[in-house]
């Protein structure tokens, strides 16, 4: 079977009934960006990062990265000097940014796609400046209607374009897997929260 190409997800996440999942994502986003008040915040598997122009990031300048070049190319052309930066990066690699960076790091349904989530979140805490924010969503794998979602209507979509889901989440998070995960990495006030319709989990940190 053929890789899921995420790069054609992007733009229908927004629509129903993928906003279902994909909206409150957006809005604890838009949340967060304002609690914080940062000046600058990185995305971590930003893709074209559509949800910016939903949202409103007040004074708060994005750099983002991805490792799909498609998507950083339109990013570029979407926002153009309205990013503080759009980098490819490499799968498992180090990020390409110094210690202590950014105020506010987020990262929207990455991390379940990374065999080692302890050292991909550790690298995120790293470029976090201290005190400030690291803001990351996955699939919650508690939510028994997710898992029955995924194993039958949404693997049936995923076959007719030509692919499977069943090994596309090496890493499913549950609230406690998750947590054990982010405190290893050195996250302090951690709170992680279910939201759309429990089948995603949010979680705030601080470093």
């Amino acid at each position: 079977m053929n890789q899921p190409d995420y790069f054609s997800n992007h733009a229908v996440k927004l629509r129903f009934p993928w906003r279902l999942y994909h909206g409150p994502i957006v809005g604890n986003l838009e949340r967060v960006v304002r609690e914080s008040a940062a000046k600058e915040a990185l995305n971590i598997g930003s893709g074209p990062f559509l949800e910016l122009k939903t949202i409103d990031a007040g004074n708060t300048r994005f750099t983002i990265c991805d490792i799909e070049p498609r998507a950083i190319d339109l990013a570029k052309q979407l926002y153009g000097d309205k990013l503080a930066g759009a980098d490819v990066v490499q799968p498992d690699a180090p990020l390409p940014y110094a210690d202590a960076r950014f105020d506010l790091v987020v990262s929207m349904d990455v991390i379940e796609h990374v065999s080692d989530p302890l050292a991909w979140t550790r690298e995120a805490l790293r470029v976090l400046k201290p005190g400030g924010t690291l803001f990351l969503t996955t699939p919650n794998y508690a939510s028994l209607s997710l898992r029955v979602i995924e194993n039958t209507a949404l693997e049936a979509v995923a076959r007719f374009q030509g692919f499977s889901r069943k090994h596309i989440h090496p890493t499913k998070m549950t609230p406690d897997r998750l947590r054990h995960v982010l405190v290893e990495a050195g996250s302090t006030s951690t709170r992680i929260v279910p939201i759309s319709l429990g089948w995603v989990l949010a979680a705030y940190c601080t470093k």
